[in-house]
């Protein structure tokens, strides 16, 4: 029988899935239930008394195993940092040492109890990586758990030098009443040996008959990189879903292959068929709907493509971390892909959704010209863009983090460094948040030698509060947490060098969009719209 904690549970459970059989133990009450675990799981162990000779017999034993790697296991407090010189010898030949410490629960740090002191990073420099395991409680833990530990396995993995699993237990600790391990993802790391896409080994099948591809946030450049893959690949049965910021849509032939229109398709409450064989790529993807349903209609194999290497699990259920390009990959995949088609699966995401009606920004992009290269503020803004754009603009926003500051210093510093025609959608609050974006010789000089254009959607706060289910019964919603204003921009536009235009109609805006989508005025102009009045 195994120990009842989950944690350490997953964790004998990934050891075992990668490989890691061997592992030298030490004495100590707080990890005797990780001891105990790793005998009833048949982990080779080896037990030695003083932590400091441990770390160091691990390492012998990891020469021994031909460099495979090999854990090390130890109890509480000091205990841990005797296992510091092993593990800076470890890093700097570099050999694979899988360091495993039992830890007292966070709240009783520096309490004056026993074996307690700072666990986490202790090791700091001199790892790969370092993780500390929570105690999971519920489905969203245990997949938190999970990740970590592939983490550090990744880690590892990619660097041969050692890596750090904290693990706080909580008592009581010595419940072995769970009859089994549990069945545990291991995210394999598939990386090139060389740039040819034939180099990446892809253990895709061709059975798999209900295949799709995720795109998100991708510069211009990659994106035209991207767009003959992934045109072949969307004719050859792959659903390929994108967003505006893909910037796939530079492509005449993706505009009708890729499907855009995902969010309308997943807002209705139809059951929808999962995918067998999941690929996503590029940065953040903003549909909260595309994650919940890819998170709940989980793929059976999902690779993720990280050109820099990095676990980002969005959807819960990666099982390849692809350390490449996006085009080498989608190289790879067209090399590689065959078998049937899923008609049904395919069907789905064919659906003509009923657009809502945005006027607003619909009659600014019937108006913009391909020249333009739209920047798009953060928030409710973004998200109105998403539905109705359908233009051939580059696309820009701050998707990194996704706040609300910087979006004007952003496309400015753009129109500067560029000097480009550049269009910034943006609201309010983004606007006067960032309004010293305009505060610089550039802006007041008009030193861009191409329009600079600013449209304000003004609805007198933070419009995306109002639509958060449950929200609207706080009494406090409008001034303390949507922000309500009366604030207009002319001022800020006039003292900084702007030409201003407002319009709180539609027969004003009809006015003013033309004026503002003119390319003949090489200024700064700012095209304010209070939507009250619409």
């Amino acid at each position: 029988m195994f120990s009842s904690k989950v944690n350490l549970l997953q964790l004998t459970a990934l050891m075992l899935e990668a490989s890691i059989d061997k592992v030298v133990v030490c004495p100590g009450s707080r990890n005797a239930a990780i001891v105990h675990t790793f005998k009833e799981a048949g982990l080779d162990c080896y037990e030695v008394t003083d932590e400091r000779s441990a770390g160091f017999f691990a390492l012998g034993l990891v020469e021994a195993n031909g460099g495979k790697p090999v854990a090390v296991c130890c109890t509480s407090g000091s205990a841990v940092v005797n296992l510091a010189p092993a593990v800076v010898e470890a890093y700097y030949r570099p050999l694979p040492l899988f360091v495993v410490t039992a830890d007292r629960p966070a709240m009783w740090i520096g309490q004056m109890d026993g074996q307690t002191m700072v666990q986490p990073n202790v090791f700091e420099k001199y790892v790969a990586h370092s993780v500390t395991l929570p105690e999971p409680r519920d489905d969203e833990e245990q997949w938190y758990c999970n990740r970590l530990i592939n983490e550090a396995l990744l880690a590892m993995s990619k660097t041969g030098r050692p890596v750090h699993v904290n693990v706080p237990l909580t008592e009581p600790l010595f419940d072995f009443t769970a009859e089994s391990l549990p069945c545990q993802r291991l995210v394999k790391h598939v990386r090139p040996s060389n740039i040819e896409p034939q180099s990446i080994d892809l253990d895709i099948k061709s059975q798999y008959r209900r295949k799709m591809i995720v795109v998100g946030q991708l510069t211009p450049e990659v994106a035209r990189r991207c767009c003959p893959m992934l045109d072949a690949l969307a004719h050859s049965g792959w659903v390929v879903l994108a967003e505006a910021l893909s910037n796939l849509h530079i492509a005449p032939s993706l505009r009708e292959a890729v499907v855009g229109n995902f969010d309308d398709i997943l807002a209705a409450d139809t059951p929808r068929i999962a995918p067998e064989l999941l690929v996503t790529m590029g940065g953040h993807i903003v549909s909260k709907r595309l994650k919940a349903y890819l998170r709940t209609n989980k793929a059976s194999v999902h690779y993720h493509v990280s050109p820099n290497g990095e676990l980002a699990d969005t959807y819960q259920s990666m099982t390849h971390l692809v350390e490449t390009d996006e085009a080498t990959m989608l190289k790879a995949l067209c090399d590689v892909d065959g078998g049937e088609k899923d008609e049904e699966f395919i069907s789905q995401w064919q659906c003509k959704t009923e657009q809502e009606s945005m006027p607003l920004l619909e009659t600014l992009f019937a108006k913009l010209s391909d020249k333009w290269v739209l920047h798009i503020g953060n928030s409710s803004v973004l998200r109105k863009v998403q539905r109705v754009f359908r233009g051939a603009n580059e696309v820009y926003c701050n998707r990194g983090i996704n706040g609300i500051e910087g979006s004007v210093s952003l496309a400015v510093g753009y129109w500067a460094g560029s000097k480009r025609p550049t269009m910034l959608v943006v609201g309010d609050l983004s606007f006067f948040y960032d309004q010293n974006g305009l505060w610089n010789r550039y802006v007041a000089k008009g030193e861009g030698n191409a329009p600079l254009r600013i449209l304000i959607i003004n609805n007198g706060g933070g419009q995306i509060f109002y639509g958060l289910k449950g929200l609207k019964a706080s009494p406090y919603l409008d001034e303390s947490i949507a922000a309500s204003h009366k604030t207009s921009a002319e001022g800020i536009a006039k003292e900084c060098g702007c030409s201003y235009l407002s319009a709180s109609n539609e027969k004003e805006y009809e006015r003013a969009i033309g004026e503002l989508v003119d390319m003949t005025n090489r200024g700064v102009m700012i095209l304010e719209v209070f939507t009250q009045g619409f």
